[in-house]
């Protein structure tokens, strides 16, 4: 059995926690000094995950105003998982979005979270949180990222950070602290609301694009490497069945995002030594860029985002790749 600590919890592959009485914490949406936050998941043929991430936010020390958990069209068993849960509590609501045929896995994901993101406008919250269907939080996932929000007013978008699950091992995620994975991102509603929410991007990348609108609305961005969460299966595969595959499409992925060429060339170098597949996987991330290129793929960013977002990088790359800390917490 693999155990997994993050925030002082202790966690097993094999999480089930018995599902307590949240009937008044629930209903009133955590504690009263805490400001409100609402939680979105989008959700396609997430039978064999989405129980154990309904069970781990059930444990949050601080729950959601509501939960919207959107069934992207699965043809599975993943509705009747999220029915059997929304019937129990109040604050878990299921939502079902008929799949576009045609449409990307990435694209349809976001698609599916900004029309949440719609029949959320009529409550009144603080923060939206989007959550995937095949993450497990430790309990006070959320209390501590408002913690951190609330030290920090100029902290606009924030998460922690994940480790994956690979054949019943934990394997640890190269992060950049400057960007916030989709996966368990948290924003302020405002910060949200300004820069429009997430771009329905082929190729994925939404959460990337999202972080650097913020930052070009003069927000801070960080990710919480003390903060820990368990993704239950390898990075991409979500719209993969291998990681090899998924290697290949965030090559193509991070052309479409119009990636400084530089930038993502000391990129594949330093995963080639820190991220596995070593070599293999650099390689293919390497063609799947060169196949957008020979393609000649055009991004559908707006052009100020394209250029603030090279602008970064090359600075990232002529300052050795130094990140500044921010004010946010001394534990960064």
């Amino acid at each position: 059995m693999v155990t997994f600590t993050g925030a002082d919890k202790i966690m097993t592959t094999d999480f089930t926690p018995p599902v307590k009485d949240h009937s008044s914490k629930a209903e009133t949406s955590g504690h009263a000094k805490t400001p409100a936050y609402i939680i979105i998941t989008p959700a396609y043929n997430e039978e064999q995950y989405i129980e154990k991430t309904i069970l781990s936010v059930l444990q949050q020390t601080v729950l959601p105003l509501q939960w919207l958990i959107v069934d992207d069209g699965s043809t599975d068993n993943t509705a009747d998982i999220i029915r059997s849960y929304s019937d129990q509590h109040t604050f878990i609501q299921y939502c079902f979005r008929e799949k576009m045929a045609g449409q990307e896995y990435f694209a349809s994901n976001v698609c599916a979270i900004m029309e949440a993101y719609e029949k959320s406008k009529l409550l009144t919250y603080d923060f939206l949180a989007v959550l995937d269907a095949d993450i497990v939080l430790p309990e006070n996932y959320y209390e501590e990222i408002l913690h951190r929000f609330s030290k920090d007013p100029a902290l606009g978008v924030a998460s922690g950070i994940y480790v994956n699950l690979i054949n019943g091992k934990l394997c640890p995620v190269l992060h950049d602290r400057r960007s916030t994975p989709k996966a368990i991102q948290v924003f302020r509603k405002n910060v949200f609301e300004e820069i429009g929410g997430f771009l329905p991007l082929k190729w994925g990348g939404e959460d990337t694009v999202s972080c650097v609108m913020a930052r070009m609305h003069n927000w801070k961005v960080w990710s919480f490497p003390d903060i820990e969460v368990i993704h239950l299966r390898p990075t991409g595969t979500g719209a993969v069945n291998t990681i090899l595959s998924a290697r290949f499409r965030q090559g193509i992925c991070e052309y479409n995002l119009a990636v400084h060429p530089l930038f993502f060339l000391l990129k594949v170098l330093r995963r080639t030594v820190l991220a596995k597949p070593y070599i293999l996987g650099s390689a293919l991330r390497c063609c799947g860029y060169l196949w957008a290129v020979i393609r000649l793929d055009k991004t559908i960013l707006p052009e100020e985002v394209v250029t603030f977002l090279r602008k970064e990088q090359l600075d990232r790359v002529l300052k050795g790749n130094k990140i500044s800390q921010p004010d946010t917490d001394n534990r960064i």
